[in-house]
C-alpha cells in the first residue's frame, strides 16, 4: 500500500506553520504523520472535526502508535 498522501494531510491541518507540534512547518509535520512518526494528537491546533476526518483518512495505513 502506498504512503498517505501528504497533501491531502496538509489540507486538513490549519497551516499556522507555529511550531507547536516540535516540527518547523505544517507541511513538515504533515510529511511526519504521512510516515508514521506524528499523529493528530501532536498538533493542538487541528479543529475537532479536521482531526477526525484525517484520522478517517490515516485508519487504513495501520500505523503501530
Amino acid at each position: 500500500m502506498q504512503a498517505p498522501n501528504i497533501v491531502e494531510i496538509l489540507k486538513l491541518l490549519p497551516k499556522t506553520n507555529c511550531g507547536d507540534c516540535n516540527e518547523a512547518t505544517c507541511l513538515v509535520f504533515s510529511t511526519r504523520v504521512a510516515e508514521g512518526v506524528k499523529t493528530t494528537e501532536d498538533c493542538p491546533h487541528i479543529p475537532a472535526d479536521a482531526k477526525e476526518k484525517l484520522n478517517r483518512y490515516l485508519a487504513p495505513y495501520n500505523f503501530d502508535f
